[in-house]
């Protein structure tokens, strides 16, 4: 009689983990992708995904989720070193967008990536919807107004698609206590203020943040972007020159796109330009040669993003932040 009971009782167990399991779905989402509205659901989790941007590729790998992907595309810089040999186990699909006809081979039940892949760039949103394929873009990589919650919060919501919720419960909870400790080495500090520096065009325009994710994110480590609050209701746009003379950064944060993460010639190169300008020569991040290296990727959103604020806070704040890495 005790076996049947005790049997009855793991049957019991085993019934209400399949439930709770099946209850977590369907998960819903809305999005808004090249013009259109669209509202989303998964059943199950995905088992056949394919990421479009490499920064949704970083949160998915760093999720554990490289055996859920039939694809990978557009490669912008070295893969995060942490998360290279995940990387290695995930079909590359095109050096950047892949054709339909390639998209559709890898037979996709789900897709992500900035809105752009999902455009007349690469492949119209609406031709993917018509194969029955739910797209889900970041919140953070869309808002004027992201922050790294937006970002947390985005990675949690690929923990509820792909039934993956403790794996992102605790990636989050993580990031949130390595920052926590990089801003507690930080309190009684003075803030700073900094132009963040992407490019130059031909007609002398520079290619610079606004609002939204950059921005945010860099005043978690008390640096404050010269350009937010002007009336620009963009992430990046184009400047001129002026702002940037009339507010006199002390720092200047430069993107580097250098061939690799230990080849700094881009950067050197802007220092460079930056330091021969005879306009900018009473600015007091150039005076002082305070010029600080990213990649892109570490200001926009994406999984390196911590990281980055425990390497800027030491350039910028002249702090040891070692326990914090």
């Amino acid at each position: 009689m005790k076996k049947i009971v005790s049997m009855l009782l793991v049957c019991l167990l085993a019934l209400s983990v399949v439930a709770m399991a099946e209850g977590q779905y369907p998960v819903t989402w809305s999005q808004n992708l090249n013009g259109n509205d669209f509202d989303f659901s998964v059943d199950a989790a995905p088992a056949k995904a394919v990421s479009m941007s490499q920064a949704t590729t970083e949160m998915m790998l760093a999720l554990g989720l490289a055996d859920k992907m039939a694809g990978t595309a557009f490669l912008e810089e070295e893969i995060y070193e942490s998360l290279a040999d995940e990387y290695a186990k995930v079909p590359v699909l095109a050096e950047k967008w892949p054709s339909y006809e390639v998209f559709m081979a890898a037979e996709p039940d789900f897709t992500t990536g900035w809105a752009v892949p999902f455009t007349q760039r690469a492949i119209p949103a609406e031709d993917i919807v018509a194969q029955n394929v739910p797209i889900f873009v970041p919140e953070s990589m869309l808002r004027t107004d992201a922050t790294l919650d937006t970002l947390f919060d985005d990675l949690l919501m690929y923990g509820k698609i792909f039934d993956a919720q403790e794996t992102a419960e605790a990636y989050v909870a993580a990031e949130k206590e390595k920052l926590a400790e990089v801003q507690a080495k930080l309190e009684g500090l003075d803030e700073v203020t900094c132009f963040i520096y992407d490019s130059t065009d031909e007609d002398d325009q520079i290619y610079t943040a606004f609002e939204g994710y950059t921005t945010n994110l860099l005043k978690l480590i008390g640096a404050n972007n010269i350009l937010s609050g002007k009336g620009v209701d963009k992430t990046w746009d184009y400047a001129g020159w002026e702002t940037v003379l009339d507010e006199n950064p002390q720092y200047i944060i430069i993107c580097d796109y250098s061939t690799s993460i230990r080849n700094t010639d881009d950067f050197d190169a802007k220092v460079e330009n930056l330091k021969s300008n005879p306009a900018l020569q009473d600015l007091d991040a150039v005076k002082n040669g305070n010029f600080v290296r990213v990649r892109l990727s570490e200001i926009t959103p994406g999984v390196r993003s911590v990281d980055a604020l425990v390497r800027l806070a030491e350039e910028i704040h002249g702090v040891s932040l070692e326990a914090a890495a």
